[in-house]
């Protein structure tokens, strides 16, 4: 997106948790987070499903952590992951983790499902992160504290 101020065009990411995220993960992965809401990916389920994949290998090393601050989100994120046709094949009747919902849902709508499922990787890893972050934090309120 433009933006003008002052007679600067500056140009800003759509989604700050987005420019966020690929700051946290490993530069490979971090242009496919970037990426992802580009109007050159609407339409792309393989593209979307390779970088939720990416973004599901990483998480799963950080499941315990996840699911310790927020376990709602954890065990929807990894049902979507199993269930959503992204790491077994849902569509195919003779595959044992076969899901006729999903078989039968246009690809628009599972399109639709992809893009939830890479905001709440987004998510997912933003928490993450706080707990470092709430870590210093509190080191910083205890030194205000003790020092007033």
């Amino acid at each position: 997106m433009s933006t003008k101020q002052d007679g600067l065009t500056i140009f800003t990411e759509k989604s700050v948790s987005a420019i966020a995220v690929s700051e946290i993960v490993p530069n490979d992965i971090s242009y496919k987070v970037i990426s992802y809401n580009h109007h050159s990916m609407k339409g792309n389920l393989e593209n979307k499903k390779d970088t939720i994949l990416k973004l599901a290998n990483l998480l799963e090393g950080k499941r315990k952590q996840l699911k310790s601050i927020n376990p709602s989100l954890e065990d929807d994120l990894f049902y979507a992951f199993n269930n959503l046709n992204l790491r077994h094949n849902n569509k195919d009747k003779d595959y044992k983790k076969y899901k006729q919902y999903i078989a039968d849902m246009p690809d628009n709508d599972l399109e639709q499902w992809y893009d939830e499922v890479y905001q709440m990787c987004l998510l997912a890893f933003l928490e993450i992160e706080q707990i470092d972050r709430k870590k210093s934090f509190n080191d910083l309120k205890r030194q205000i504290e003790e020092n007033a």
